[in-house]
């Protein structure tokens, strides 16, 4: 058995890095899964990898900074499936550079992917959930939310947001049978990480507390964690997986 049988899950961001790992091992513990983002090619290539595998997917190609992709998206996922038990919000850009040479397009790119969409998407999603009286929502966060980051002034804060509406959706609902929790990866190599990046240096400058960065599978674990019924008393915190980073700075 696996610890996701009899669940449905929609999944954000899912062709590449976190996104791409979360759905596999939702998969691979049981979950049928809905997986999104804008590349059909990979996306595509994913749900032929897990269905292989033996598991249960389907994809649609998404732009989440339109409201009209979002509602095909919703009205997709529940062609699909009578319920959705797991929203995982996790697509995102990082546009790295320092806060002076941000512009206004820096601003809206990130602002509209990191967290508008994260809005639009839960208020798609939730009013089914709360006719269900059950939910499940998860939302990629950061340590930049919580942890000073040069280059990432705009992301880091647009993170702190789904932090902190995370937690005021989670009291709104908390008798409604609806979860919401962040995750807060820390360094993880994926397509967002900086082009150039020396994982030697980073960790004798301190970046890596563990002196690696950390892998995709790394935080699809704490995925998986919390959309399982393990975590059925948990709701509005933020698990950070960032290697010590935080706490040894």
């Amino acid at each position: 058995m696996g610890r996701l049988d009899n669940k449905t899950a929609v999944i954000t961001g899912a062709t590449s890095g976190i996104g791409e790992a979360v759905a596999k091992m939702f998969a691979a513990e049981g979950a049928k899964i809905i997986v999104t983002g804008r590349n059909e090619d990979k996306g595509n290539a994913l749900v032929r990898e897990i269905t292989e595998g033996g598991g249960e997917a389907a994809f649609i190609a998404c732009d989440l900074r339109k409201k009209d992709s979002i509602a095909a998206l919703k009205d997709f996922a529940y062609a699909q499936y009578d319920k959705i038990d797991i929203l995982f919000n996790n697509a995102g850009v990082l546009v790295h550079k320092p806060f002076l040479e941000q512009n206004d397009e820096d601003f809206d790119l990130i602002m509209e992917t990191n967290y508008r969409a994260y809005v639009w998407t839960m208020q798609a999603f939730l009013p089914e959930m709360l006719k269900n009286e059950s939910g499940n929502i998860i939302n990629t966060a950061s340590i930049s939310s919580i942890w000073p980051e040069s280059g990432a002034t705009f992301y880091g804060a647009m993170k702190a947001a789904v932090t902190n509406i995370s937690r005021n959706i989670a009291k709104e609902h908390v008798r409604d049978g609806i979860r919401v929790n962040c995750i807060c990866p820390g360094p993880i190599m994926t397509n967002m990480t900086p082009a150039g990046f020396d994982e030697e240096k980073a960790a004798e400058a301190g970046l890596l507390a563990m002196g690696h960065i950390g892998k995709p599978d790394d935080i699809a674990y704490a995925a998986v964690y919390l959309a399982s019924d393990e975590t059925a008393f948990m709701t509005g915190q933020n698990i950070i997986v960032d290697g010590g980073v935080c706490v040894s700075n």
